[in-house]
């Protein structure tokens, strides 16, 4: 579903999301995007690392839908309501990621737990 006014970035961000299409999702990674922190077990630092990450989450059951996207100065904004099945660790809730681009790729995944700390990362505030 196309939304009025979004950038050809967000468009295929919402797209990738909405059919779980991981090939579309590399399209749009940097081969060395990073995710996580360097000191995460789970940290990716590869387009490779992404993917398998998106990969086994999907496989595991993990889901969610988008609440929004909007583009800042600094970089994307991305809600999610992140949906865990039954017997995993996780509580279904909203986390908003920051995608920082670079040559109109994403190069740097950022997580946080409130709208506010990722609106001020991507610049929309």
């Amino acid at each position: 579903m196309t939304h009025a006014g979004e950038s050809s970035m967000l468009g295929q961000i919402r797209r990738s999301f909405e059919s779980r299409d991981l090939a579309t999702l590399a399209l749009l990674l940097a081969d060395d995007v990073r995710w996580g922190d360097d000191d995460h077990p789970r940290k990716c630092r590869s387009r490779s690392d992404v993917l398998d990450t998106f990969t086994r989450r999907l496989g595991e059951g993990v889901s969610g839908e988008i609440t929004e996207l909007a583009q800042g100065s600094s970089g994307v904004l991305c809600g999610l309501s992140v949906h865990w099945p039954e017997g995993m660790s996780g509580d279904d809730r909203v986390i908003y990621q920051v995608y920082l681009l670079r040559d109109g790729l994403i190069a740097e995944i950022r997580r946080y737990d409130d709208r506010p700390n990722a609106a001020r990362a991507a610049g929309l505030s």
